[in-house]
């Protein structure tokens, strides 16, 4: 965007002192910018052009000294009457055009240019001017036009002012050519410039304006996906937090469930054992060549398959149990009914809701016991009415339970 300035602490050589030289404050203004400020008049059914005043404040020795190489106009700041009013959209478009035609300028203040004749009083914009460009060493321009009156007032530690008088000095700044040229407002001042050359510079000037919108487009998105994705994996890791909770909660209920008593299914690498729920064990064994055991073996096939030795002994056993004394085969037949009754007496017993005890061994829990007696936990309410249990979780080892 062409040379930068760099004002102090070397102070211009050419310079022009417009009105007294104020002892507070030393103000410099760039020709272009005075140039600028002077010819630029409300058209367009406008009452009033407002825009910023842009450049940089040193210190020496106490004393503030403001150089200002740069005014750009903000577009939809004035109400009906002639008021200012900064809007957050007005901001936006004003720090975006600084970034790109003004670059490392800073806002000194700001600047009000009305018709010839307008009263421009400063009282009339004293609270936006505390409202928007609040703190000491802050500008406010006032002009009429090229032949109208110009005034600048600053705020400082004594109060609010009119400046005595200022400095204009004389540079080739290119950034303030730009935007003139830019804004057609003034023509540029050159000696070897023609209408080709403009419209190459502002041919690039609108190429660079939507590189730097689409550029902030897309820092935008960019900007609103991270933040989807971040509300994303924050609700998925909620979610799962909470599934793993109800999977703890329902993994204690179902190891509280299980009976103490309960055979583990072993899957061995020669055979299979599986727990029967009368305590007995069922070993079943791999045989070589693929032959598993059968559930029942016919006479004629246990011939085929039988060795010849397994035959014999076989019917050893059979002619023995023939041959077996009548006393010790009635002692047989007399236990078998003993137990085939005591077996039926239990059964009806049951059918009739006789209660027996069961005591209670370690690690066993109500639910377990339930379950394993009945196979469900519905008569756990009756178990606990029973023997007047409060809290079906608080049994002890060889507490003795009634059992419906």
């Amino acid at each position: 965007m062409g040379e930068l300035y760099n004002p102090f602490p070397k102070l211009p050589k050419n310079i022009r002192q417009i009105g007294e030289r104020d002892q507070i404050v030393k103000l410099y203004v760039e020709d272009y910018v005075n140039t600028y400020l002077k010819r630029l008049y409300p058209a367009g059914g406008q009452e009033l052009r407002v825009g910023l005043l842009l450049g940089g404040i040193e210190f020496n020795d106490g004393t503030p000294y403001i150089f200002i190489d740069g005014a750009l106009e903000m577009e939809d700041v004035t109400e009906a009457g002639g008021r200012g009013v900064f809007s957050e959209l007005s901001w936006k478009r004003a720090y975006r055009n600084m970034e790109q035609l003004f670059p490392k300028r800073t806002i000194q203040g700001w600047f009000l240019c009305g018709r010839p004749g307008d009263d421009l009083s400063p009282i009339n914009y004293w609270k936006q001017h505390v409202q928007y460009f609040g703190g000491p060493n802050r500008l406010m321009y006032l002009s009429n036009g090229a032949d109208g009156d110009e005034s600048i007032y600053i705020t400082s530690e004594d109060g609010f002012y009119k400046l005595r008088g200022y400095s204009i000095y004389y540079e080739r700044n290119q950034m303030m050519q730009d935007y003139m040229v830019l804004r057609k407002d003034v023509k540029r001042i050159e000696t070897d410039t023609n209408d080709k050359v403009i419209e190459e510079f502002r041919k690039r000037m609108d190429e660079h304006k939507v590189e730097v919108t689409d550029r902030h487009q897309t820092v935008g998105l960019l900007r609103g996906m991270c933040m989807a994705m971040s509300v994303v994996i924050l609700a998925g890791g909620i979610v799962m937090f909470n599934n793993y909770e109800r999977m703890r909660s329902m993994e204690s209920v179902i190891a509280s469930a299980i009976p103490a008593k309960a055979e583990q299914i072993l899957i061995g690498k020669k055979g299979t054992e599986k727990g029967i729920s009368g305590g007995s064990k069922v070993v079943v064994e791999e045989a070589e060549g693929g032959v598993y055991p059968t559930t029942a073996v016919s006479k004629e096939t246990m011939s085929e398959t039988m060795p010849a030795q397994s035959q014999a002994e076989t019917l050893a056993e059979s002619k023995a149990a023939e041959t077996m004394p009548q006393e010790t085969q009635a002692e047989t037949q007399a236990a078998t009914q003993a137990a085939t009754q005591a077996a039926v007496q239990e059964t009806e017993a049951a059918a009739n809701g006789s209660q027996r005890v069961h005591v209670v061994q370690e690690g066993e829990t109500l639910y377990g016991i339930c379950i394993a007696e009945y196979h469900t936990v519905n008569k756990l309410k009756e178990i606990c009415e029973l023997n007047g249990l409060d809290d079906e979780n608080k049994i002890v080892a060889g507490q003795k339970l009634l059992l419906p």
